[in-house]
This record gives C-alpha cells, structure tokens and sequence, in this order.
C-alpha cells in the first residue's frame, strides 16, 4: 500500500478515535448533570436523603464504569487499526496487485 495512502488511513483513525472520546467525555457529562438534578431535590427529603444519597453513588458509579468501557473499546480499535496500518506499512508491495481505492 502506497505511504501516502497509509498517512491518510492513520490521520483519519486518529481524527475518528479523538472524535469518538470527546464524544463520549461530553455525553458523560451531559448525562451525570441531568442524573444529579432528581437527586438534589430527594436530598431536601429527610426520611430518604441518606438511601438517596447511597443509590446517586451506585449510579454514578456503574455510568463512569460504562463510560469508562467505551473509552477503553475505543483505545482498542484505535490500536488495532495502528497495528493494522503498521503491519501495511512492512509490506513490499506485490507486483500486479491491485491498488485499494481510498
């Protein structure tokens, strides 16, 4: 595969990889404000503030771990892909081979 053709794979898997992480920093975000919002008002509430208090922390914790998954898949992909690319990149090019369009 021609090296030009390769700098452009790996520039669009990093832009894609860099896409999918702010994506997901930014719905993290979006989602743990508007998940605070129902619990501030339970924690006015005296008889439930406490169990309020302990399932907004079981929440909170299973999204950072869910979001966290997300980031790590796409550590993985971003990864392979680099593989990938590099293991491309060793290859001589065979003579006749047809060019992928790209």
């Amino acid at each position: 595969m021609e090296k030009r053709t390769i700098r452009k794979l790996r520039g669009a898997a990093e832009l894609v990889t860099d896409a999918v992480d702010a994506a997901t920093t930014e719905a993290q975000r979006a989602h743990e404000e508007l998940a605070r919002r129902p619990y501030a008002v339970l924690a006015r509430i005296e008889p439930i503030a406490g169990p309020a208090k302990a399932i907004e922390s079981l929440q909170f914790a299973i999204t950072r771990i869910a979001y966290e998954t997300v980031r790590a898949g796409n550590a993985i992909v971003g990864a392979v892909v680099t593989t990938a690319l590099d293991r491309l990149e060793r290859e001589p090019a065979r003579p006749g081979a047809a060019r992928p369009r790209v």
